[in-house]
């Protein structure tokens, strides 16, 4: 709801909005929108790091001819953009930044759309990283729809702390010291704030002011959302204190993927077959001795 706010604004003014969406076969990378259809695209959480080949030269472009930018990225990303661009540029520019955990290669993504397809015997035609409308919110389970409109799900998922790019591990935006003018979250502990609020487990956006800029798109969003004030104690979870910590086997598990491949790194550190299946039949007696 955030982001579809604050990019309508844009769009509304004639701007152009910059997320993350696909192209190919299921490549995660950055587009380019000037259309509400268009941007619709770059909803929805893609756990994988995006392509960002050309990109950054289109916003400049963009900027140079007078128009309204809006980027949408991850802390790098945005940094990134924020020194490529400079000072005299930079009115036009909004940045946008998540809370990220980390990311995983792109190579580490393609290689298990190729395994799904293999398994199943036929293509994949639609991706939800994270299926909220099946599972809710607070889940992370991702959904496939196939060539035969066949769907299925799984509790794999991108977010393990195994697959992350060591350089998420030191990683210089997890703090409050943010690279862009607005940082959008999911509010995990808005209970703290507001215990009522998500009761249908369609979920709680956290959006952090850092800029003047921020503020003023924030001030002309705000009669479009249902929103409330936190204090900042309370919406402070992990990746707003300190990197994602590295997973012990990580290193290990890079060297075995480069000499085993996808499925049976896989199978070895428990992320599919019945060491997964094992996995999740314990959490599930964990859960329920509570």
């Amino acid at each position: 709801a955030a982001f579809i706010a604050l990019s309508d604004w844009v769009i509304n003014k004639g701007g152009v909005v910059y997320g993350v969406g696909y192209k190919g076969h299921f490549v995660v990378t950055h587009k380019r929108a000037e259309t509400k259809e268009q941007r619709n695209e770059f909803k929805g959480s893609k756990y994988v790091q995006s392509d960002l080949d050309g990109v950054f030269r289109q916003v400049k472009e963009d900027l140079k001819a007078g128009r309204l930018v809006m980027f949408s990225g991850t802390g790098c990303q945005t940094s990134g953009l924020n020194s490529y661009v400079g000072k005299k540029l930079r009115e036009n520019l909004i940045l946008v930044d998540i809370v990220c955990h980390g990311v995983p290669s792109p190579r580490l993504w393609k290689d298990y759309v190729e395994y799904r397809e293999r398994k199943e015997g036929k293509k994949i035609k639609h991706v939800d990283f994270r299926d909220k409308n099946k599972f809710g919110w607070k889940k992370h389970v991702e959904s496939f729809v196939y060539s035969d409109n066949s769907y299925n799900s799984y509790t794999f998922t991108f977010y393990q702390h195994i697959m992350f790019r060591k350089s998420c591990n030191v990683c210089h935006f997890c703090n409050l010291m943010r690279p862009a003018d607005v940082t959008i979250a999911d509010f995990w502990g808005w209970q703290k704030t507001n215990p009522d609020f998500n009761a249908d487990d369609k979920g709680v956006s956290l959006i952090l002011v850092n800029t003047e800029k921020g503020q003023r798109l924030f001030d002309s969003v705000k009669g479009d959302l249902n929103c409330f004030p936190a204090k900042l104690e309370n919406v402070l979870q992990p990746n707003l204190q300190h990197p994602s910590v590295p997973h012990p086997r990580r290193n290990r598990f890079e060297e075995d993927y480069a000499r085993y491949g996808f499925e049976r790194t896989m199978r070895k550190y428990g992320m599919m077959g019945w060491r997964l299946q094992l996995r999740m039949m314990a959490r599930k007696v964990k859960a329920w001795l509570r």
